[in-house]
């Protein structure tokens, strides 16, 4: 009603943020046809593809269903609109290497967010350490790593505190975070028992960061303290007006895992 009336010179033609609500009401409810066709409308009625926020409900689309090609597109096609991907859209894409458990492919992204001076937080790392529950060997290393890096983000922050608001920036470890390092632990147990590698060296490397993760507290050791040199940017006032549309983000992205965060609860 309200395009009829903006087509006729009767009223304002609605903006983006509204195109987008709905568009993610179509997608909950799997109307599919009909994300198309408001995507279409949008594109008719502004003259434009959308804002970031528009890119990352067609990125949780495609998440939900594993497609990381897909994705990959979806963020190739925002960087020639100009958008410059953020934390939800990283960690979107990640939650398609969740779902299809490829923990290499999860690697990689996480390295590409960090080229794009993207940082990572809680539920990126999360979603990064869930791609790497498939049993193998290979992914418990990678597990290994991506844990190794989220003790030290966490350890900085818990030094230093985080600048900002915590559920965007931070990297402190939670209830799902500790679920996750044990099943990969556990994980890592039947690779040795399978003989895929020494038991003793498993225990003394690719074990340490997760059980790192496990125990990491709310307090750090004063000898650890000292060793830390607390040099945090100030946030950037785009940043600041960003957070509203980041909490819309996160909870299409909360949506996105509520079934794994369910698991973790139980």
């Amino acid at each position: 009603m309200q395009i009829t009336l903006a087509n006729e010179g009767k009223a304002d033609k609605p903006p983006v943020n509204v195109f987008n609500t709905v568009v993610n009401t179509c997608e909950v409810c799997g109307e599919e046809d009909l994300t198309v066709k408001v995507l279409d409308l949008m594109r008719d009625t502004l003259d434009t593809e959308g804002n970031i926020i528009t890119f990352n409900i067609a990125l949780k689309r495609l998440a939900k269903t594993g497609n990381i090609i897909g994705c990959e597109g979806i963020l190739i096609g925002m960087l020639n609109e100009g958008i410059e991907p953020n934390v939800v859209s990283y960690t979107t894409v990640l939650g398609a290497c969740a779902k299809t458990k490829n923990a290499a492919m999860a690697s990689m992204w996480l390295q590409r967010m960090s080229a794009r001076n993207c940082s990572p937080n809680y539920h990126t790392y999360n979603t990064a350490l869930a791609a790497c529950l498939d049993g193998k060997l290979e992914s418990t290393f990678i597990a290994s790593k991506i844990a190794s890096e989220m003790v030290d983000d966490a350890t900085f922050e818990l030094a230093c505190g985080v600048k900002g608001l915590a559920k965007f920036k931070s990297t402190t470890p939670d209830t799902y975070t500790r679920f996750l390092a044990r099943e990969l632990m556990k994980q890592l147990r039947e690779n040795w028992r399978s003989g895929d590698i020494d038991m003793a060296l498993a225990k003394s490397t690719t074990r340490v960061p997760l059980l790192k993760l496990v125990d990491l507290g709310k307090e750090l050791p004063p000898e650890v303290l000292s060793e830390i040199q607390c040099e945090i940017p100030e946030e950037e006032e785009d940043e600041q007006s960003e957070n509203s549309e980041q909490d819309y983000e996160f909870s299409l992205l909360a949506e996105l895992h509520k079934d794994d965060h369910r698991t973790a609860m139980v």
